[in-house]
């Protein structure tokens, strides 16, 4: 009789250790299941500064999600706040988005600011596309230089067909050129290839002595006979929104090579 009750008892001990085991597994693998918070929502190219062509996330102030886009021309508002600018449709539902940035490559992602300003009509004809990002959160350094290289010198307006226009953008990762086509009120079309990502770039002309006169902001792209393209293959064309409209309406004032950026 002892040695059943002592059998029985080796038996329930056994029981409950397969048990806890088992249990202690199923937590391992829901603890495991369960990824760690995310550092990076997009993978960025790191840039040393913000400024024209660095890239950027724009995470949603709804909580809907985020866009990565690059930054455009660097401004300052008419109280003197540092701003910069870029495509209205990064900032999607509108609202006060916040900006980060990689900076040098370090994570968490450095914070740049929120949108203030916020413009997406559409993508048909007249129909304006921009965005304004005032400053502010990390201390990050600004350059008023296109891709950190190129100063500006100032705003072009009297653009003729035929002209070659440039664009920077984090998609296409470096400058691609191309002829205008087209000049409208608040537009200009010119024959220079693009990515997705690369929205809200800064659009310029050279000037030939190192130096670049801001044109617009990169709104968009496309493909000849192809309605809507997407991002499977590159933009044969690009589109800018002009930015002297905005600089005057937002009373803004453009960055320029020698004057203060901060």
């Amino acid at each position: 009789m002892h040695s059943a009750l002592l059998a029985i008892a080796a038996l329930l001990c056994a029981m409950a250790f397969v048990a806890a085991v088992s249990q202690l597994s199923r937590n391992d693998s829901a603890r495991e299941l369960t990824p760690p918070p995310a550092l990076a929502p997009i993978d960025l190219p790191a840039s040393s500064a913000i400024g024209p062509g660095a890239g950027i996330f724009v995470e949603y102030a709804d909580g809907s999600g985020g866009m990565g886009c690059t930054a455009g021309f660097l401004v300052h508002t008419a109280t003197g706040e540092p701003g910069v600018l870029t495509a209205g449709h990064c900032n999607r539902p509108g609202g006060p988005g916040k900006v980060t940035m990689n900076l040098g490559g370090v994570l968490p992602y450095a914070t740049v600011g929120t949108f203030s300003q916020t413009v997406s009509e559409g993508v048909h004809n007249e129909q304006h596309d921009i965005g304004l990002i005032v400053l502010g959160g990390d201390d990050i350094p600004r350059s008023a230089a296109v891709g950190a290289s190129l100063p500006v010198s100032g705003v072009a307006t009297n653009l003729q067909i035929g002209q070659e226009l440039c664009k920077f953008g984090m998609g296409s990762g470096e400058a691609t050129c191309g002829t205008i086509t087209e000049i409208t009120k608040s537009k200009v079309v010119f024959l220079a290839p693009g990515q997705c990502g690369d929205s809200g770039g800064p659009v310029y002309l050279n000037e030939g002595d190192g130096t670049v006169r801001a044109v617009g902001i990169l709104i968009r792209g496309g493909i000849p006979n192809t309605p809507k393209p997407g991002c499977s293959a590159p933009a044969r064309f690009s589109v800018a929104e002009l930015i002297q409209p905005w600089l005057d309406k937002w009373r803004l004032t453009t960055v320029t090579a020698g004057s203060p950026v901060g």
